[in-house]
């Protein structure tokens, strides 16, 4: 849209007093009675500005660039366009004793940074990183806790510049506070390769910066608060900082048990079933959505970081974090099972208990110091000791929903897992302009030993005059060790213009070992014992030399080589036949990136690679620690071959308003490894692997976003839509399984957050699976959320902010319709001055809130209700410590 030939609105041209146009200057138009914000543009490169979407009115137009006087003028605007022409700044030689109205900009963009003013946005005391950046326009915190910037995943957070708590940055957003935040800063950051050698590679990485306020750096800030409750709720969060220009120090802890986390649980989460079975790596094959926190929690976190400036360009970052959770709760699942030949249904109720703590130590140390080469070293170690506990009484149905079989599975599972990582990087910029190597290593070593018990009691024929008992005691003990080594070298070479010849190395050598001992008690009329014990052990090397073209300038990047991979692999079972193989593959690669301007980029690639099959679906051992769902591998796998296809549109016009990102993912495996399932007369699922046929996925995801400043609001679209068909091996018949998901969220909020926020929408999703054995079960379940959200200073002290959500489940297959209104509210004051707080916090206050998860798989699907925190009251005190205090 080319705005400078519209009839409305404010335009002009920008200099300084040489003539030479100025960019990134910001434009703003205020309210001459208040100074408040009514609409606000930037400059382009040419000096040219335009402000669209102006109401009728006097107003103060205002234009502030650093280095520069500020330029003030006057103008009345009635729908009629204005040209300003040339507007001339004059350099700052001076202007302390001058008075100037500082415009509140909440956005300014600058080359390859978008920085918002975080006052622009209404923040409570008590807010945390992760609410402010809930507020802001573009940025999205996923259903997997990771935060995604105009449709792109972010790599890294930090503060002034400063990498913090690096090894998980959901520890950085759930537990600094907002409220210190001056700038919000969106980089899209150039590769360190690009930083030394300044040819464009098209390598970058969203990065997060926040700024602090500039009372709280040179000194220390932070806050303490406690609460209680009724039903014995408490919680209690303490944090401490101080940054500076040569350190950052920074200090955090968290207890409560209202189910508030102070890291990223996700996988927790995943894994916390307790009863043995392949369940989670079902639902990854088939795109089903990840677990979300149920029943109780409690939650302790303490952790530390510290960073440290030895000089210009030279610093040492170091973090360790604490968390121990506990788990509880009660669920109830149903689930309908098919085959060719019958189906059934299964009915369970679970009480469960799960626990972990966890160490977790990072370091970053970077070196650019030298204008020629570039170091970094990074390390992770981390240990966990999870315990989950299951007791699982289930039922199992004939299509005439007659009780067949009852078991009672006890589990009582230990993981101790304890993993390190190093990972070098060393950058050279050679004599010739352009002409560059990198040399770099990573090394892992994790170690997991598996403690599992698991009591089965089963009654089967319950429906029959000759029931049968039977009663099974297992203990599995394993012990699994893998390490990783990678080795990589990469040398560019100028050719002629913008064109190079990239030659990219790289070898990982992987090696690792299961001991598993096994023994068993069966009893029916009489106890029979076995006992197992073997070892599992798999090497593999690949390498990997792709040699590629580029072509690289600031806006245009083009590349295409093809990459030759080598991958043997050998594994076995000590004192059985070892298995080895080597194989040699040709993939083809293309990257298209364009950037014609700052908030438009273009992307598009496409990539061959081999995916080798996991140790655990190659290992030939029947785990049937859960005899209910036996596992085992099939030495005969053959790697996948996958072609993926990737596109990104980003077009974002701040001036204008409007923002759309687009990403499309799509992924073709051939020979796709896939699950053999067969289950018999018993309800016994034998579940393996084999090659056959392809897997399909395909996502994509649009937002859109559009700021209406005469009407005072800004509007959120969010579509998504995921397609996934994968094949299985159901009792001998291939099965075909599709599942397409779609989802659409449409977000309407007002654009002035300062003092009063307010929000509400609407969400809906939908999923539809198809299986070829069995089209009469074909299942389709929908979810609809519509929400209001209010937040405001109903007086100079007292603010108030509730937000109700109405969300509705349906599932045709379960004739099931569940209505949840979810009520919360919360009011704080403060007390002498505003470093002492009460807050008091209402949470679902019609006491409706369950937890439900519901997913299909490649022969069944489910639907899992389970208890959740409920109705809860709690009453807090916060005291803020900030510059003030101390300097008092």
């Amino acid at each position: 849209m080319n705005f400078y030939s519209q009839k409305t609105g404010i335009k002009g041209i920008i200099t300084d007093t040489t003539k030479q146009p100025l960019e990134m200057v910001s434009v703003a138009l205020l309210n001459p009675k208040d100074s408040t914000l009514v609409s606000f543009a930037s400059t382009d490169k040419t000096g040219n500005f335009f402000i669209t979407d102006v109401p009728s009115g006097s107003f103060l137009l205002q234009i502030n660039l650093l280095g520069y006087k500020a330029f003030s003028k006057q103008i009345t605007y009635q729908n009629n366009l204005i040209d300003l022409q040339t507007i001339v700044l004059n350099d700052d030689v001076n202007t302390l004793n001058e008075i100037v109205i500082a415009a509140l900009i909440p956005i300014q963009i600058k080359k390859d940074t978008v920085s918002f003013n975080a006052s622009s946005f209404k923040v409570n005391f008590d807010d945390n990183i992760e609410s402010l950046l809930k507020k802001l326009p573009g940025i999205e915190i996923n259903s997997e806790g990771k935060v995604v910037s105009q449709g792109t995943v972010v790599t890294k957070i930090m503060i002034d510049g400063k990498e913090f708590f690096g090894g998980d940055p959901s520890i950085v957003l759930k537990n600094l506070s907002a409220d210190v935040i001056k700038k919000v800063e969106i980089i899209d950051k150039k590769s360190d390769e690009e930083e030394l050698t300044g040819v464009s590679d098209g390598n970058k990485e969203i990065v997060i910066n926040f700024t602090l306020k500039d009372a709280n750096k040179n000194r220390g800030f932070g806050k303490a608060a406690a609460g209680l409750g009724l039903d014995n709720r408490y919680f209690g969060n303490a944090n401490y900082s101080q940054f500076n220009a040569k350190t950052q120090l920074s200090v955090i802890s968290k207890f409560n048990n209202i189910n508030i986390t102070g890291s990223n649980i996700q996988d927790f989460l995943e894994n916390a079933d307790g009863v043995a079975d392949d369940s989670d790596d079902e639902s990854k094959s088939t795109n089903s959505p990840p677990k979300s926190l149920s029943g109780f929690l409690e939650t302790t976190v303490i952790g530390a970081n510290y960073g440290r400036d030895f000089q210009k360009k030279e610093s040492l970052n170091a973090d360790y974090f604490y968390n121990a959770s506990e788990n509880y709760g009660f669920s109830e699942t149903n689930r309908i099972s098919f085959t060719n030949t019958n189906n059934f249904n299964f009915k369970s109720k679970d009480n469960f208990l799960n626990t972990t703590q966890n160490h977790n130590f990072n370091f970053n140390y970077t070196n650019k110091t030298s204008k020629k080469n570039t170091i970094t070293l990074k390390g992770r170690f981390f240990s966990d000791d999870r315990n989950f506990f299951t007791d699982r009484k289930g039922a199992f149905l004939n299509t005439e929903d007659e009780l067949v079989t009852q078991n009672d599975i006890v589990s009582n599972n230990s993981n101790n897992l304890v993993l390190g990582n190093v990972n070098f990087n060393y950058f050279h910029s050679l004599r010739k302009k352009g002409r560059s190597f990198t040399v770099g290593f990573v090394a892992n070593i994790n170690n997991t030993d598996k403690q599992n018990t698991q009591d089965t009691y089963i009654n089967r024929n319950v429906n029959t005059n000759n029931p049968t008992n039977q009663e099974i005691n297992t203990f599995r003990d394993e012990d699994i060790q893998t390490n990783t080594f990678n080795f990589r070298f990469k040398f560019r070479e100028p050719l002629v213009g913008k064109h190079y010849l990239n030659l990219d190395f790289n070898t990982n050598f992987l090696s690792g070992k299961e001991i598993t001992d096994q023994s068993r008690k069966i009893t029916r009329t009489t106890s029979v014992e076995d006992f197992i014990k073997f070892q599992y052990n798999h090497q593999q090397i690949i390498t990997k030399s792709n040699l590629f073209h580029s072509y690289n300038t600031s806006k245009l990047n083009i590349s295409s080589g093809l990459e030759l991979q080598n991958l043997l692999r050998q594994f076995g079972q000590v004192n059985e036949p070892q298995y080895s193989t080597e194989q040699l593959f040709i993939n083809p690669n293309f990257s298209f990136q364009y950037k014609p301007k700052t908030g438009k980029k273009y992307q598009f690639s496409y990539r061959k690679s081999i995916k080798p099959p996991r140790p655990a679906e190659t290992n030939p051992f029947v785990n049937d620690l859960n005899p209910f769902a036996i596992i085992t591998g099939n030495v005969a796998l053959e790697p996948e071959k996958t072609n993926t296809f990737q596109a990104l549109v980003n077009v974002n016009s701040y001036d204008a308003s409007i923002g759309y990102n687009l990403t499309l993912n799509y992924a073709i495996a051939r020979h796709a490894i896939i699950r053999n399932v067969s289950i018999d007369d018993d309800f016994i699922r034998t579940i393996s692997y084999q090659n056959n046929g392809e897997r399909e996925i395909f996502k994509g995801d649009s937002n859109f976003s559009k700021r209406f400043n005469k009407l005072g609001f800004r509007i959120t679209l969010q579509n998504k839509y995921g397609f996934n068909a994968v094949n299985s091996i159901i009792n001998f018949n291939l099965n075909n399984v599709v599942s397409q998901d779609f989802s659409t969220n449409f977000i309407i909020q007002n654009n002035k957050k300062r003092n009063v926020d307010v929000k509400a929408g609407v969400f809906y999703s939908e999923n539809n699976t198809s299986f070829s054995i069995e089209n009469n079960l074909n299942r389709k379940f929908t979810t609809q959320k519509y929400f209001g959200m209010i937040d405001v200073d109903l007086i100079k002290k007292l603010n108030f902010n509730t937000q109700l959500d109405y969300i509705i489940y349906d599932d045709e297959n379960f004739g099931i319709r569940q209505e949840l209104p979810i009520w919360n509210a919360a009011m704080s004051y403060p007390l002498a001055n505003k470093n002492h707080i009460l807050k008091l916090v209402l949470i679902d206050l019609l006491n409706k809130n369950v937890d439900i998860f519901r997913r299909s798989t490649i022969n069944f699907f489910e639907e899992t209700t389970s208890q959740s925190l409920g109705r809860y009251i709690i009453l807090s005190y916060t005291f803020k410590l900030s510059a003030s205090n101390k300097s008092s």
